[in-house]
C-alpha cells in the first residue's frame, strides 16, 4: 500500500524453491521474502493455501494514538485503533 488512500491491496503468494514470496496483484511488486523450513514447505505443498493476517497502522487527525486515557468515571479505557483482517489465499508453485 502506497498511501492510505490505497484500497486495492491484494496480496498473493508463490512459492520458489524454498522462498515463500508475497507479490501485488496490482502491479507485481514483491512486497515480502521468507525463507522456508522443510517442514513449512511440506505443509505449504500438502494445503496449497496459506491464512494471510495483515494489520494496517491507522493514523487519525490528530496523529497516531499511543497514550491511553482512562474514563476514570465509567471504568473504561480508550481503545487504540487497529485495523486488520484475515484472508486465506492460494499458493503458487
Amino acid at each position: 500500500m502506497s498511501n492510505t488512500e490505497d484500497f486495492d491491496f491484494s496480496p498473493r503468494a508463490n512459492i520458489n524453491g524454498a522462498e515463500l514470496i508475497f507479490t501485488s496483484a496490482k502491479n507485481g511488486n514483491e512486497l515480502v521474502r521468507f525463507e522456508l523450513e522443510k517442514e513449512m514447505l511440506d505443509i505449504a505443498e500438502r494445503d496449497r493455501f496459506l491464512d494471510l493476517k495483515v494489520k494496517f497502522e491507522v493514523i487519525g487527525i490528530h496523529g497516531n494514538l499511543n497514550k491511553i486515557n482512562p474514563i476514570i468515571a465509567l471504568g473504561k479505557a480508550k481503545k487504540l485503533p487497529l485495523s486488520s483482517w484475515k484472508t486465506t489465499i492460494p499458493i503458487n508453485f
